[in-house]
């Protein structure tokens, strides 16, 4: 973040991520200085969730095969297999028995805001 005189302050504490996700970015970015602060009950609840391919870490990687498209001049671009498969890992989070999460709680990033237009519009 840079303020009006041009200084640039670099946020180096997290308050939202598992040290599984901060790993790398802190490594190639931050000089190994990214300090994890986030509340240990909230960042290792879903450890155990039955659909995680590897136990005890918190992320999913997962390849989807489809198309990049734009509509009309936007210049944004969404991936409608993406926004289907993104769907379907809320719903299984919202609706799981061992790890069960409130909708309110499901944050998705994506680069794209076509993306978050594709993805609303299959929520609602």
């Amino acid at each position: 973040i840079s303020d009006v005189s041009g200084q640039v302050t670099k946020l180096v504490k997290n308050y939202r991520s598992h040290s599984a996700l901060l790993a790398l970015p802190s490594r190639l970015f931050y000089h190994r200085e990214l300090e994890v602060c986030a509340d240990p009950k909230v960042v290792t609840s879903l450890l155990g969730w039955e659909k995680l391919p590897k136990k005890g870490f918190p992320l999913i990687f997962h390849g989807v095969r489809g198309n990049e498209a734009r509509e009309g001049r936007s210049p944004s671009w969404f991936n409608p297999a993406e926004a289907v498969q993104v769907m379907r890992y809320c719903c299984l989070l919202a609706r799981s028995v061992s790890s069960q999460v409130s909708a309110r709680d499901i944050g998705v990033i994506t680069p794209y805001r076509k993306q978050v237009c594709r993805w609303v519009s299959l929520v609602l």
